[in-house]
């Protein structure tokens, strides 16, 4: 982190505050893309564990819910979370595959951001 800070103080006394700007908007960028992975693979997890142990996949749809949540809140730490959606199917080829929809808001430097990424992550059945 102490790097990143270095290089957006370095563009910002070569390049001028516009290209701190997109710097900083691209980190907010990959922190978005990086948490909605992140909330994606931890909701999966959860999910598989509760297919397991006998659930049924609409009944794990609030528990996917609420991990994709409580990961992505954890994960956008210089922003805020705006909103979560987690949906889970399954296949012949998955027990469960989620995908996650996250909305996140930036202030600050950087001027006032949304954005949007989706992630996927899917737990394969056993041979």
């Amino acid at each position: 982190m102490i790097v990143l800070v270095a290089v957006i103080l370095a563009a910002v006394a070569v390049f001028g505050t516009g290209a701190a700007r997109v710097a900083l908007s691209d980190l907010a960028q990959l922190e978005t893309q990086e948490a909605v992975q992140r909330a994606a693979e931890a909701a999966a997890a959860a999910a598989a564990d509760l297919l397991v142990g006998g659930a049924l996949l609409a009944d794990i749809d609030p528990q996917t819910q609420r991990e994709a949540s409580d990961v992505a809140a954890a994960n956008v730490t210089r922003g805020s979370v705006r909103s979560v959606t987690a949906t889970s199917t399954s296949s012949s080829t998955d027990l469960v595959r989620v995908t996650v929809s996250l909305t996140t808001g930036y202030g600050g430097f950087a001027g006032p951001l949304t954005l949007t990424a989706s992630g996927a992550a899917a737990v394969p059945r056993g041979p």
